[in-house]
């Protein structure tokens, strides 16, 4: 197989390089917190020898005539120890330097990705790699295992391909745009600052709420999210309180891509302040709706309208320069019909050899115009509840730590600067 140069961007990251900016990043950031410091020389070659796995990670972002697409480079992407808030929206999406980089702080091994690479799903499958062979060449016995993608097998070719395009049904009809505009929690952001907040809670807390009242763990987190920003919203709200949750398509068409191969589903509903409502009510409100929202059937009419509009010849001949302009007011209008996203990454695997070494993951999305995003996972029997807040105002968050406290939930808090129980 000839080696790739270059990849198309696929469907999902046509939008990101239109509608970052210098003050908002499309990207995020997924990392694994160890048991011991990171040894700084371990992971430059670790990286170096994990580099030819994944080919479509290690690029630049580059402007063709008609569409941004992904260059393909040999050199090595920024290795940095931490020295500024994290995920911080910088040139490096607009210049030669690679648009993946490694961050390290003492036990903390991250990688920070722009959004146009891949979704969390798949970065998850770098950083475990990445991970496990950092730990070999410290001398830690990690077995092959399926759990792990190992740095000696060859990239399968649906690894890097489109796969919006391939599951792409052209007798499809694709959904409608039209959807009601949310509420919007409006903040006022603060110039290159983010905190970080995470909420441990022990996974067992939250099944116990969730098996009497048949619902998951997301359309848990899901509720008492919504039910924060309620209860945070001014008293003459009227519009709608929505928050947007993606979905993997991996598991809905059989597919292992490492690229973008998401799509988002978006549940809330008309939450009046005069009713005094309950976080029970609002979590019920929304039973059921995730499933709903991502059927299979639904999620082939998704792919169906946003691939039937990129390949659409009059877009496709429209240069980058009118492109541009369409394409932002398109994601600005797009981003109107939620508050924030809530992303649960679910537990992540590994060997057990593996998994002694580290202590938790974190995820973080980055810099979102509403200021804050929050980003879920677990390891074992904990769950990491994880907030990026680029503002000091910090409502939203503290009311979601607290709700989970009243419903009787073990919390414990940590963030950038503070650490301390609810």
């Amino acid at each position: 197989m000839s080696e790739r140069t270059w990849f198309e961007l696929d469907n999902a990251a046509t939008i990101y390089p239109y509608s970052s900016n210098r003050q908002w990043i499309c990207g995020y950031r997924i990392g694994f917190v160890l048991e011991e410091d990171v040894d700084p020389v371990v992971l430059k070659q670790a990286v170096k020898d994990i580099m030819p796995r994944f080919p479509s990670y290690f690029v630049q972002l580059r402007y063709g005539y008609f569409w941004p697409y992904l260059e393909k480079t040999n050199e090595m992407p920024i290795i940095e120890e931490e020295h500024l808030h994290p995920i911080l929206p910088t040139p490096r999406w607009y210049t030669d330097v690679p648009a993946l980089k490694i961050i390290y702080y003492k036990r903390r091994l991250c990688i920070e990705a722009f959004h146009g690479i891949a979704d969390g799903g798949a970065t998850i499958e770098v950083l475990k790699t990445l991970t496990a062979h950092y730990l070999r060449l410290k001398g830690y016995e990690i077995p092959k295992s399926e759990l792990v993608m190992e740095i000696d097998e060859e990239p399968a070719p649906e690894e890097t391909i489109d796969c919006f395009k391939k599951v792409y049904d052209k007798k499809n009809k694709g959904m409608s745009r039209k959807e009601t505009k949310s509420y919007q929690h409006v903040v006022k952001p603060v110039p290159n600052y983010n905190r970080l907040f995470e909420g441990l809670v022990p996974v067992q807390d939250i099944k116990e709420y969730c098996k009497p009242r048949n619902i998951t763990i997301t359309e848990f987190l899901a509720g008492v999210f919504l039910y924060s920003l309620y209860k945070c919203a001014p008293e003459d709200n009227k519009k709608p309180i929505k928050i947007s949750v993606p979905v993997s398509l991996r598991p809905v068409f059989g597919l292992k891509s490492m690229r973008n191969f998401s799509l988002f589903t978006n549940i809330g509903g008309y939450y009046s302040q005069h009713e005094n409502l309950t976080v029970d009510k609002v979590i019920e409100s929304i039973k059921g709706d995730i499933k709903e929202g991502t059927t299979k059937e639904i999620l082939e009419k998704n792919v169906a309208m946003n691939v039937s509009t990129a390949i659409n010849p009059i877009v496709r001949i429209l240069p980058n320069g009118l492109k541009k302009p369409v394409l932002k007011i398109g994601y600005r209008n797009g981003q109107q019909k939620y508050a924030c996203t809530l992303s649960n990454l679910g537990v992540v695997r590994m060997p057990p050899e593996m998994k002694e070494h580290i202590n938790r993951m974190e995820v973080f999305l980055g810099g979102p115009r509403n200021c804050f995003g929050i980003a879920v996972n677990s390891i074992d029997d904990k769950l990491n509840i994880c907030f990026n807040v680029a503002s000091k105002q910090t409502d939203v968050v503290r009311t979601f730590y607290k709700t989970l406290a009243s419903l009787g939930m073990r919390v414990h808090v940590e963030r950038s600067d503070w650490e301390g129980n609810v």
